[in-house]
């Protein structure tokens, strides 16, 4: 049977393991499209993204439009494409690109849809408690991800997941998901099935006002926060006109105003309980045990207050 043709978008890091999957799965990766190279660090040096780091090592021909408009849709067609595949591209594909392929766009999508329809669904799952997510094969249509189900794969949360750990894990899950279900797909095996519309959650961008700590909020809420925005963007507070990122903490039971350290090496009173912060990132730094941290640097003082200005 002739190699179906795949074009595959996507762009950071836990969207490349289902690319090398196809890959080396056998499948002819005809192209891949990803974000353009950012900015980053100090030195603000162009940087591009993983999977086209990745796909350049393989020699894949890579595309990084700034729009996706029509006359990089003429080179997409050029392409011939039988299925795309998306996973955390980054950019909404048009209807005149979903209708290019001859199998249509296929986009795994991290979470049991229809809950966590939008940009971040393993953030949104942790910070409302969920027990569970999963992970879910879409055929894409022009609403955002509202189109019918191919298959999908539950996965536990409890309560010391975050998000790096999930998001790892939808990374590595989604892999065999995808390959055993794009199988029997070209197949013709797969039964297409419509989401119930009533159902649906949606699981908004991350705003940076959110990310900033509110001590206002109980302790369980802050630190459902702190495991679900982690790695990124990440937690944070100010103390003496310092920023520093909340890595890991914990619920303490201590109580005090809001916003004060009660204890060392560190612990803040929320609106209910407290918060021991036990991984830290002070700005331009990297990350340290707080233990550790304080070692190098004693400016926590035990009855202050965390800046709230």
């Amino acid at each position: 049977m002739k190699k179906k043709r795949v074009v595959y978008f996507g762009s950071p890091e836990f969207s490349l393991p289902p690319l090398k999957t196809l890959y080396l799965g056998g499948y002819d990766i005809v192209g891949v499209y990803t974000q353009e190279p950012k900015k980053k660090f100090r030195g603000q040096k162009k940087y591009n993204t993983p999977v086209q780091q990745w796909a350049e090592s393989q020699l894949l021909p890579v595309f990084n439009p700034k729009t996706l408009d029509d006359k990089s849709l003429k080179e997409f067609k050029l392409l011939k494409p039988d299925v795309a595949i998306l996973f955390a591209y980054g950019k909404i594909v048009p209807l005149n690109w979903l209708n290019t392929p001859l199998n249509g766009f296929i986009n795994i999508h991290a979470s049991l849809l229809p809950r966590w329809r939008g940009a971040a669904p393993v953030q949104r799952a942790i910070e409302n408690s969920d027990k569970e997510t999963g992970i879910s094969i879409m055929k894409m249509n022009d609403q955002i991800d509202e189109g019918p189900i191919l298959a999908q794969q539950n996965i536990e949360i409890n309560e010391l997941t975050d998000g790096k750990q999930l998001i790892d894990q939808i990374s590595h899950d989604s892999c065999s998901l995808l390959f055993n279900t794009l199988k029997k797909y070209f197949l013709g095996q797969v039964q297409l099935k419509e989401q119930d519309h009533s159902q649906s959650t949606y699981a908004k961008k991350i705003d940076k006002v959110e990310t900033r700590v509110d001590w206002g909020l109980s302790a369980g809420i802050i630190e459902k926060k702190v495991r679900a925005f982690y790695p990124s963007p990440a937690m944070w507070f100010k103390y003496k006109g310092q920023r520093f990122k909340i890595l890991k903490a914990k619920i303490s039971n201590k109580q005090d105003d809001e916003g004060k350290i009660i204890n060392l090496p560190l612990t803040v009173a929320c609106k209910n309980d407290s918060l021991d912060i036990l991984k830290i990132q002070a700005e331009g730094k990297k990350p340290l045990d707080i233990k550790e941290f304080v070692l190098g640097n004693n400016q926590f003082q035990l009855n202050t207050m965390i800046d709230n200005d």
